[in-house]
């Protein structure tokens, strides 16, 4: 009898055999060298259920409901008597289409999902694969001791799995593919040595004349020459107005094209500068593919599900319709650069859905660059950290942490990570960062800003919440003003500051009011700032718009910290008060010092230790990967796109199916808002959803050019990051 593991809709039909060997190369070939054997097992194991005759009763009756996930992995658990190394394997088995379980307890009940439940489940003889498959897990259980050799603690255990789950799962999936359409993938292979001429170019032209040009080209010759020492993290701290950004690039560059990096992952906290990167970047690496993987149109099976808006696919689902396969398919980062975010990466790390989670292999043996690594929310600093220890000690990548406000990774690691992980610092002489201390400041208190602007200087004014700044916007009297926030669409802001960029080249006198997404990547130069009270490092951000190349004096370039309404996230409202002392023991002028920048973070980072450690469990071995996925959602974090229809692209809004590459289009339409701001709208009537994940405004009237969409203060906490 021939066994059948898909079929397409023209009637052609895959065999389990060539299915399981097709996975199973797949995954092999994903894997980092260490585990080849371990991916090629999971590959095998992963559909055995599939020789049952239940399941092939099911490939002809779509309605016949047949586990065959389970299966395989109660072969390899009950040969090694469901010892820790088979629950490796059994967990990524059992959880290839529904996603990594709990592990559950001996006497759970078989109809429960927990791992040990399924172990215990009654499936359909499936033995028929003992004619056609030679498992040969002697030498994948070989391979994992050695792996596991030294050190290998239960942190290690929990990723491996996620680790060999990635590799099985976008296998998987990429087989299904290529049965499916007839197409294999091209490979993104990339010679980076290519890509230091251009980079060179760049650097060469920029000038150094003033004091300041001169210190920014020599920290980045600093960082430049010691790039070259081999090391886990690298540590890249540089002031506003430094060229960190551009300098971060340069060297992940050159390690990429020293160590035969498959790709370069930049990690940034905002969503609303993943455009601007990419097309910084762009210009320079101009035939380099480019994947800025957005939030904000991802499907998220819990939110859907939350919003009512989601026809649930079938979690064991076994039809080769490419409809289906496309609603599935998540972005698997098989691209030589990447750019996301620091939910997109860390929820992908630590979810237990195959379509998150199958990325993570290829962020394997990759250099990857933590823009403002400071950023982290505070509850899930040590997960996070221990993701990043995982991959620079176990899986050959290499992280360079990016900020102008460097705390003490060192010491933190010491506490939070295991104490022999390297960091090196690529700027240890920090002696010409007086230069870039280019601005005077004063703390005001409580202050009605918006009546204290008269429009005699160019002026930036960014507060903590997006009501805010559009508050003071329409109060401010003078003529030429601005308001920037994620309310906007991408293609607004980008007009907005186009337009502020032309008019302070003239000479005039704008006045900006923006949310904290002008700290980051926007080059815009102010003769006046003000910041509502935040943490020194928003401030500091903020600063570099003032004064950015040192043109005027000290002493006429103006930052006035004032303090506005209580912050309803506890964390801002924690750093703004951590802040607020700072000010108390070194005066406004004195938040640059590294002695205050290395104070706040520790009395921060002590304050918070309690919240920074992440969840013990009783038994270090027992994962349970859905609970810890439930709990790492970082629900107060989302951003969720709203479409903006307009002429342009009305033509894509009317399709049935709309194709993921038009997508993109779609979201430099889109203005951002929170999961409770969705909530809210969709609540409202002035929302629809018209495909998974995707929400089009229906009332146009609810969105200005001028100040975007026009959302009601809803409940929760929002965390910008």
């Amino acid at each position: 009898m021939t066994y059948y593991a898909h079929t397409r809709e023209s009637g052609q039909w895959q065999t389990v055999k060539e299915h399981l060997l097709g996975t199973a190369e797949k995954a092999k070939s994903f894997s980092i060298p260490a585990l080849k054997e371990s991916a090629y097992l999971v590959g095998l194991l992963h559909d055995l259920g599939k020789y049952s005759d239940d399941f092939q009763r099911r490939l002809k009756d779509a309605s016949v409901r047949v586990d065959h996930s389970t299966y395989g992995a109660q072969e390899i658990f009950k040969k090694y008597d469901g010892n820790l190394l088979s629950k490796i394997f059994a967990y990524a088995v059992a959880g290839h289409h529904s996603g990594l379980p709990d592990l559950g307890n001996k006497g759970e009940n078989a109809d429960e999902s927990a791992l040990l439940a399924r172990m215990k489940k009654a499936c359909p003889s499936a033995e028929s694969w003992r004619g056609e498959i030679e498992l040969n897990d002697e030498a994948a259980v070989e391979e994992l001791c050695n792996f596991a050799g030294g050190g290998f603690g239960p942190d290690s255990y929990e990723f491996l799995i996620r680790y060999l789950f990635s590799c099985l799962t976008d296998a998987d999936s990429l087989d299904t593919e290529n049965f499916c359409t007839g197409k294999e993938r091209l490979a993104c292979d990339v010679d980076w040595n290519k890509y230091k001429t251009p980079l060179d170019k760049v650097f060469a032209s920029f000038n150094a004349v003033t004091e300041l040009q001169k210190e920014r080209t020599a920290l980045q010759k600093q960082a430049m020459s010691n790039i070259g020492k081999d090391c886990g993290i690298y540590l890249l701290d540089m002031p506003t107005g430094s060229g960190k950004t551009l300098c971060s690039l340069d060297l992940a560059i050159e390690r990429a094209a020293k160590t035969g990096k498959k790709r370069i992952i930049y990690v940034i906290p905002y969503t609303t500068i993943i455009e601007q990167t990419a097309d910084e970047f762009g210009k320079i690496l101009s035939d380099l593919p480019i994947l800025e993987h957005h939030s904000n149109f991802d499907f998220d099976e819990d939110v859907a599900e939350e919003f009512g808006a989601w026809n649930a696919l079938k979690a064991d689902g076994d039809d080769c319709k490419i409809s289906d396969i496309m609603k599935q398919r998540a972005e698997n980062w098989d691209a030589p650069f990447v750019i996301t975010t620091n939910v997109q990466f860390f929820e992908s790390v630590y979810s237990n859905k195959r379509s998150k989670l199958r990325k993570l292999h290829n962020m394997a043996d990759s250099v990857i660059v933590f823009d403002e690594m400071h950023t982290l929310p505070i509850k899930y600093f040590a997960p996070c950290m221990k993701a990043i220890e995982q991959l620079t000690t176990r899986y050959n990548s290499e992280a360079i942490f990016l900020t102008a406000t460097m705390p003490d990774f060192v010491g933190l690691s010491k506490k939070y990570l295991s104490k022999d992980i390297k960091m090196l610092d690529l700027v240890p002489d920090k002696s010409g960062y007086r230069v870039f201390d280019k601005c005077s400041f004063e703390y005001l208190g409580q202050a009605d800003v918006a009546s204290m602007i008269d429009g005699a200087k160019s002026t930036l004014v960014v507060c903590n919440r997006k009501l805010d700044a559009e508050a003071m916007y329409s109060k401010c009297a003078v003529a030429e003003k601005y308001c920037l926030s994620t309310y906007l669409t991408p293609d607004d802001r980008k007009t907005i500051i186009n337009e502020i960029r032309s008019s302070l080249a003239r000479g005039d006198k704008p006045v900006v009011f923006s949310t904290s997404l002008i700290e980051a990547g926007v080059d815009l130069d102010f003769e006046c700032v003000y910041r509502e009270l935040a943490g020194i490092d928003n401030i500091l951000q903020t600063a570099g718009r003032c004064n950015r190349n040192g043109a005027r004096s000290k002493e006429e370039s103006k930052v006035y910290i004032y303090s506005g309404q209580p912050p309803k996230s506890r964390e801002i409202g924690d750093k703004a008060s951590t802040t607020k002392g700072a000010i108390s023991r070194y005066g406004a002028n004195g938040l640059m010092s590294p002695e205050c920048i290395k104070e706040y973070f520790d009395i921060f980072y002590e304050a918070s230790k309690d919240g920074m450690k992440g969840k013990d469990m009783d038994d270090a071995y027992r994962i349970d990967f859905a609970s810890i996925a439930e709990d790492f959602h970082l629900i107060d974090s989302m951003r969720f796109g709203v479409v903006i229809p307009d002429a342009e692209i009305d033509g894509i809004l009317t399709r049935d199916k709309i194709p993921f590459e038009a997508r993109r289009k779609l979201q430099r339409r889109s203005a951002s808002v929170t999961f409770y701001e969705l909530k809210a709208l969709i609540g409202e009537g002035v929302i629809e959803c018209k495909e998974n994940g995707l929400y089009v405004l229906t009332e146009p009237g609810r969105y200005d050019r001028n100040k975007g969409l026009r959302v009601k203060e809803e409940g929760g906490q929002g965390i910008m990051w």
